[in-house]
């Protein structure tokens, strides 16, 4: 990687920017992953302490709980009871308020803030020809802190980037494309969504969740329908749904940001960038990510190039989204604009193997082991081969063609 370094440190920077995104938020989810069902189980357990609680007051005041059908008023002086005899436990789940979900929102809205942030900076380090060429004022007294002018420059750039992450996400989007001349990739990435979710962590951060005018004014509302009352004064909250729907479309226009990026500033490499498109479409089907995975399977398909096995492997990723969403007739039509003709075995495969045809995917999955060195735990591994895998017949065959036991 050291020898990369000296002879592309633009590639070496941008694929720096590439990992640290991808990982920052690979681990944000992974955390909640791991909280959620200790957090889940906290959860119904404080839930059940709270009814007991109630239950047992009750009891003291002659009355059973009440279920949803009943219409019972207690006498004042049951009620009087009641209350005396209410002591509510204090709840132990360290989900109190949603935090999980709402901490770590924020943390996802800050990785895209820092993803916008390397890329600019990128821009201003690597193309000399910007608007930091033009004229300002130095003041000389604070020039004499700098050992080099390397120092002085990334001073600049650091203020002119801060600068811009206090504008508004909208702002921030204007500056890529208008200055920069960066494709933002309307055509897959909903930036309105995007845009829900900056305000939203606004809210959180710097309004004690509640909604202000200016979250009613230049939110699209249509993404807030998780919130139970919108209206000046009310609070927003983070839930599981809306923390995975934000997490999958930020993931997705991330990745298009960078791809967009490396098309731009590393043309000489963009086989490489094709081939992240493939693992990310693959990625998107192992983490169920479907909809992150279709937009970047009709990214790649958009792509010009006489990559034949490029576009061929990121069509039936396209097409394994597609299926995994229950979208059989978008998948229908797909699936009858393929070519299998002069393709290789372990390509004829997968294309068997997105019908989940049981008789034509065994006769290729010899053919593939033999020709294309397809091995046994691909087959049982892949998400190609879900659907094939749930046939017992399919399962009992594959293993008698490797020799495994069952």
């Amino acid at each position: 990687m050291n020898e990369k370094k000296i002879k592309n440190p633009k590639l070496y920077k941008l694929l720096d920017i590439k990992y640290s995104y991808k990982n920052s938020l690979q681990d944000i989810m992974n955390f909640v992953k791991h909280l959620k069902p200790i957090i889940e189980k906290e959860d119904k357990q404080d839930f059940e302490n709270y009814i007991k609680a109630i239950s047992s007051a009750f009891k003291k005041a002659g009355l059973e709980l009440p279920n949803e059908s009943e219409n019972i008023e207690p006498t004042e002086e049951q009620k009087k009871l009641i209350y005396k005899n209410l002591e509510l436990p204090e709840a132990k789940s360290p989900n109190k308020n949603g935090h999980l979900w709402k901490s770590n929102f924020v943390l996802l809205i800050s990785s895209f803030e820092y993803l916008i942030s390397d890329i600019i900076t990128f821009y201003y380090k690597n193309y000399p020809q910007n608007e930091l060429d033009n004229k300002f004022e130095v003041n000389l007294k604070n020039l004499k802190n700098f050992e080099t002018i390397d120092d002085f420059i990334n001073d600049i750039i650091s203020k002119k980037v801060e600068g811009l992450l206090y504008k508004s996400n909208e702002d921030q989007l204007k500056f890529l494309e208008s200055t920069i001349k960066l494709d933002l990739s309307e055509k897959y990435i909903n930036w309105e969504l995007i845009n829900e979710a900056v305000l939203r962590r606004h809210l959180i951060v710097h309004n004690n969740s509640k909604i202000n005018k200016r979250y009613l004014n230049e939110a699209n509302l249509e993404y807030s329908k998780d919130v139970k009352e919108i209206s000046e004064g009310k609070k927003v909250f983070i839930g599981a749904e809306y923390f995975n729907i934000i997490y999958e479309e930020l993931y997705l226009a991330g990745q298009l940001l960078i791809q967009n990026s490396w098309r731009k500033w590393l043309k000489e490499f963009e086989e490489v960038a094709n081939a992240e498109l493939i693992d990310l479409t693959y990625y998107g089907n192992i983490e169920k990510l479907y909809k992150m995975s279709e937009k970047i399977g009709l990214y790649g398909k958009d792509i010009s190039t006489i990559n034949n096995d490029f576009l061929f492997r990121i069509n039936v990723n396209y097409c394994l989204s597609l299926k995994n969403q229950g979208k059989s007739k978008e998948l229908k039509q797909e699936i009858e604009k393929i070519d299998i003709s002069n393709l290789s075995p372990i390509y004829i495969l997968a294309f068997h193997a997105l019908q989940d045809n049981c008789v034509d995917a065994l006769k290729y999955v010899r053919h593939a082991k033999s020709v294309d060195k397809l091995e046994f735990d691909s087959v049982m591994e892949w998400p190609i081969f879900e659907g094939l895998r749930k046939n017992e017949v399919f399962v009992e065959k594959v293993h008698k063609i490797y020799r495994k036991k069952l």
